[in-house]
């Protein structure tokens, strides 16, 4: 994967000083508490969804239920990884931020298959609009991203993940088509949605969720890569933003140990 291979000089188009003062921020045991709460409720989502494909529930059929047992092992096993790279990073903040993003990132790509699937099942207009936007975003996060990317590197710019997406005429017409009333009047024809409060809500928000969730996860994807490259040159990273070798891998690391002889 050649977006992986970039050099040094290539990487500095990615990573940003930002992205350092990010890593840097003070972490809180409170995180293992809130992404296991976040894992249990993903797992609840994901046995979830094949059911409502079929607009059914465990007691209508039950034979969703084999389902549940990969799911835990699956949660399960996924959050101990991201126990155990945590236990042995402990004392190098950054890589310890960077792999609670890492997981993050994991669990938002799950939620937002899952959340798009429900969403496009629906069979409604609204559904076909949600599917529609799901496929799209997709679609042009392939198209533009990489080509974005590849400009940046070769002008030796700041790529910025956000700029990517509203310099595009692409996604003006998602914003568009999902922020105006568009979605709102070509729902009235459906009756399954009907014609109260929610309804309306449901058809002007639902169509872009999501649109959404594929670009936030996006966005962190991007953090991701910043992350990885600012560990490959960590110690050219390290003397261009001013770091100390103590603030920059932890007092208690063995970079800054090896260095007090």
């Amino acid at each position: 994967m050649k977006f992986l291979n970039y050099t040094y000089e290539q990487s500095q188009s990615i990573v940003t000083k930002e992205t350092v003062e990010k890593l840097n921020q003070k972490g809180s045991w409170k995180r293992f508490i809130g992404l296991f709460i976040t894992s249990i409720l993903l797992y609840f989502s994901s046995i979830a969804t094949p059911m409502f494909i079929k607009g059914l529930t465990v007691e209508q059929d039950p034979t969703f239920s084999w389902i549940q047992w990969p799911m835990i092992i699956l949660y399960v096993v996924m959050y101990l990884v991201y126990l155990l790279f945590s236990i042995r990073h402990r004392k190098s903040p950054m890589k310890l931020k960077f792999c609670t993003y890492f997981y993050m990132v994991i669990l938002l790509a799950i939620f937002t298959v899952c959340a798009g699937i429900m969403m496009m099942t629906r069979r409604n207009i609204v559904s076909i609009l949600s599917g529609a936007m799901f496929l799209l975003s997709i679609y042009y996060l392939i198209r533009t991203v990489p080509r974005k990317l590849k400009e940046a590197l070769q002008n030796q710019t700041e790529f910025s993940p956000m700029a990517a997406l509203v310099t595009e005429k692409v996604s003006d017409g998602l914003v568009f088509l999902g922020g105006t009333g568009i979605t709102g009047a070509l729902v009235l024809f459906d009756r399954s949605t009907g014609s109260n409060l929610r309804g309306s809500i449901d058809a002007v928000l639902l169509p872009i969720m999501p649109a959404i969730f594929v670009f936030a996860t996006y966005v962190f994807s991007i953090d991701l890569l910043r992350g990885y490259y600012l560990f490959k040159y960590s110690e050219q990273y390290r003397e261009q933003f001013g770091y100390s070798v103590k603030d920059w891998y932890g007092e208690k690391s063995k970079e800054y140990r090896r260095m007090l002889g």
